[in-house]
């Protein structure tokens, strides 16, 4: 190709450039599926940031059309995208509140257990958010049972019941090393009957007994290690659980022949 055809390109190239760049999309002669899928597009895309301001958008210009939960729902979405989960609930409870026929309405449900998920804190904070979904959870699993989700919430209560199981257990041993054992036992009661399906719940029935031995009340840890024992078998600290109850029965033995000589003492005098 000569300069001439080259130069004759370049041009054309150049014009194409310039009427593209141009050319402005009309948003406002959108229909609701064509604007919908200029917003989806931008979700799909992830940017998020854009996709919220067109779903809005969508919501309140065409509200009477069926669209309006689709964008609703990635809505919703694009706030969770964006970590934005406490706006990301109001917007999925919107949805299942003003659209409850709605194909996404389960998935709300269960998005909004996740989004509790999410600002489930560490078992040393604050664990409202986790308890919170948790109940959401459990909602989701009673209300769809059969749902293909309903597995993965059952998992994330129960990972989350660790959680909440691991808390009680920081303050439980907590109280143990300060030597504040009455305290220590009762965090290690409720670990046991709240969170028995957990495996926080091994530990306590252990340092529950090592507690009650500690605070000499030899019946009560002498019965605590023996459940210890038999509930786990395989432990790592059942050989220390054996030699307590060796230790216990000693302690029990010398308690009633004191208890004898002094009845007997008692007797003479």
């Amino acid at each position: 190709m000569n300069k001439r055809g080259i130069y004759i390109l370049l041009v054309i190239l150049s014009m194409a450039v310039i009427v593209s760049c141009g050319k402005k999309l009309n948003k406002q002669t959108m229909g609701p599926d064509e604007y919908f899928e200029y917003a989806k597009k931008k979700f799909d895309k992830g940017d998020y940031f854009t996709a919220v301001t067109e779903f809005t958008v969508i919501t309140l210009k065409f509200s009477a059309n069926p669209v309006v939960d689709d964008a609703q729902y990635y809505l919703a979405e694009s706030h969770f995208k964006q970590k934005e989960y406490l706006i990301a609930i109001s917007e999925y409870q919107k949805l299942i509140r003003d659209y409850p026929q709605s194909p996404y309405n389960i998935l709300s449900q269960f998005k909004i257990g996740m989004a509790y998920y999410k600002l489930s804190l560490r078992p040393e904070l604050d664990q409202e958010y986790t308890k919170k979904a948790i109940r959401q959870f459990q909602t989701f699993i009673e209300e769809n049972p059969t749902h293909e989700l309903s597995d993965s919430a059952q998992k994330y209560i129960q990972e989350l019941r660790e959680k909440l199981a691991a808390k009680k257990n920081l303050a439980a041993t907590t109280y143990r090393k300060m030597g504040i054992y009455d305290a220590a036992v009762i965090y290690y009661d409720l670990i046991i009957q709240q969170f028995y399906d957990t495996s926080p719940a091994v530990d306590a029935y252990y340092w529950k007994a090592e507690c009650l031995y500690k605070m000499k009340k030899y019946p009560d840890a002498q019965a605590a290690f023996s459940v210890f024992i038999e509930k786990f078998p395989d432990h790592k600290r059942v050989k220390s659980a054996k030699s307590r109850l060796g230790s216990i029965i000693e302690e029990l033995k010398a308690s009633a022949l004191e208890s004898a000589s002094l009845k007997e003492n008692n007797g003479q005098n």
